[in-house]
């Protein structure tokens, strides 16, 4: 997928091993620099391919693909991001945007390396790992072995919410559906989802963040949400209705959320809840 005209593709080495990335400017840009870090089973193209465009319209947008492999865990990813972060914007904070397990990743990041962190926006992300979720899991491991139509169908119930699923006619859903695959090393960041525990790095956050939940989530409830909302000193809260894919559901949405928290994260007052907006 071609992300944005500008987005030049590039690779970091890390531990022997290149991670890449798309940026739309180099270093000394100095327009804002926001870094996009994507969830489980995604890249940049798949989870932020409409999001990126629409950020890049106004400022610089790195996307960066973790690397995963039978040594991944989430120490390393937090590592694979910092080091971007270095290397692409050395000696300027960067405005960091996580979703899913990217939210946990960047929060870890934030917790750990205050200095590389101007503002954070953790997107359907969570604090700890929670019963519910495991039980999650452990039916996608099975659906996983048995692979085929039977994991196709449950990614896409879990992803989306009833009224997005709604709106599509047979066909749509049935190219959804089958356009359903999964990114090699998937299974070990699911390993990795159900073992979060990120409290200790949530509360030593400085920076200003903004958090969004949503609504209809059925992998990251809402309610997780609100725990890192609770857990962050400098943040505000933000719900969309939308399912856990809300960077295809509600992409224009998170744009807007996201795009007047970077240029004024001071707009709302922290520990405030910011109104909804209608899209």
């Amino acid at each position: 997928m071609d992300l944005h005209p500008d987005a030049k593709a590039g690779s970091i080495e890390f531990n022997g091993a290149p991670v890449e990335y798309a940026d739309t400017g180099a270093p000394g840009d100095e327009r804002i620099t926001i870094v996009l870090v994507h969830g489980t089973g995604g890249t940049t193209a798949t989870h932020f391919g409409t999001l990126y465009p629409m950020l890049a319209a106004r400022h610089r947008v790195i996307g960066i693909d973790l690397r995963v492999d039978g040594s991944t865990t989430l120490d390393t990813l937090v590592a694979q991001v910092a080091a971007l972060i270095e290397d692409r914007s050395a000696g300027r904070p960067i405005h960091l945007v996580g979703y899913s397990l990217g939210a946990v990743v960047t929060a870890a990041l934030a917790g750990r390396h205050q200095h590389l962190v101007a503002t954070l926006t953790l997107i359907a992300g969570w604090v700890a790992t929670d019963k519910q979720q495991r039980l999650r899991h452990n039916v996608w491991r099975h659906h996983h072995e048995v692979g085929g139509r039977s994991l196709q169908e449950f990614q896409t119930l879990m992803a989306h919410s009833s009224q997005f699923l709604r709106s599509k006619s047979d066909h749509d859903l049935e190219a959804m559906i089958a356009s359903r695959t999964v990114r090699p090393g998937t299974d070990i960041e699911m390993d990795i989802n159900g073992t979060v525990d990120v409290a200790d790095e949530v509360a030593a956050i400085t920076a200003p963040t903004l958090v969004i939940g949503c609504l209809d989530d059925q992998m990251v409830p809402i309610r997780h949400s609100h725990m890192l909302f609770g857990g962050i000193q400098d943040s505000r809260l933000a719900e969309i209705p939308s399912g856990h894919a809300v960077t295809v559901e509600r992409p224009a949405q998170l744009f807007q959320l996201i795009d007047a928290f970077v240029r004024q994260p001071d707009r709302h007052a922290a520990g405030s809840t910011i109104p909804a907006l209608t899209i």
